[in-house]
C-alpha cells in the first residue's frame, strides 16, 4: 500500500470516527432511533442536559437547555444529518432518523469502531 493509499484510507475513516466520537451525537442517534416520530431539538435538547445531571428534564434550567438547543441546531445535529444518519428539518426544528443499524442504547453501549463496522456494512 503506498503512503497516498494510506492517507486516502486515514482521511475516510476520519469521518465517521469524527461524527461518532462525540458522546452528544450518539445520545441524539439513541433518543432518534428510539423514536417513531420525528423528536423536536427543544426536546432532545431538554434530554441531553439532564443526562448529564441527577434532574430530570422538568428541572433543567433553561440556560442548560438553551446552550444545548443551540448546541444541536449548530454542530451536533447538521453532520449527522450530512453523513445520512438523521433528517433535520431545520425550519421546524424536527429531527428523525433514517434506517439506522443500531436502536437506541446500542448507541451509547458499543463501541465506535463496532458501531461503524455494523453501519458501513449495511
Amino acid at each position: 500500500m503506498t503512503t497516498t493509499q494510506t492517507a486516502a484510507i486515514d482521511r475516510d475513516l476520519g469521518g465517521p470516527f469524527d461524527l461518532l466520537r462525540s458522546y452528544r451525537r450518539r445520545f441524539v442517534l439513541a433518543r432518534v432511533s428510539e423514536a417513531e416520530d420525528p423528536v423536536s431539538v427543544d426536546w432532545l435538547a431538554a434530554e441531553l442536559a439532564a443526562a448529564g445531571t441527577d434532574e430530570s428534564t422538568d428541572e433543567v434550567t433553561a440556560a442548560a437547555h438553551d446552550r444545548n438547543r443551540i448546541r444541536l441546531h449548530h454542530a451536533d445535529i447538521p453532520p449527522l444529518a450530512a453523513a445520512g444518519l438523521v433528517h433535520y428539518d431545520t425550519q421546524r426544528g424536527l429531527v428523525s432518523g433514517g434506517d439506522l443499524p443500531l436502536v437506541g442504547a446500542e448507541w451509547l453501549e458499543m463501541p465506535v469502531a463496532e458501531a461503524l463496522d455494523a453501519w458501513s456494512g449495511r
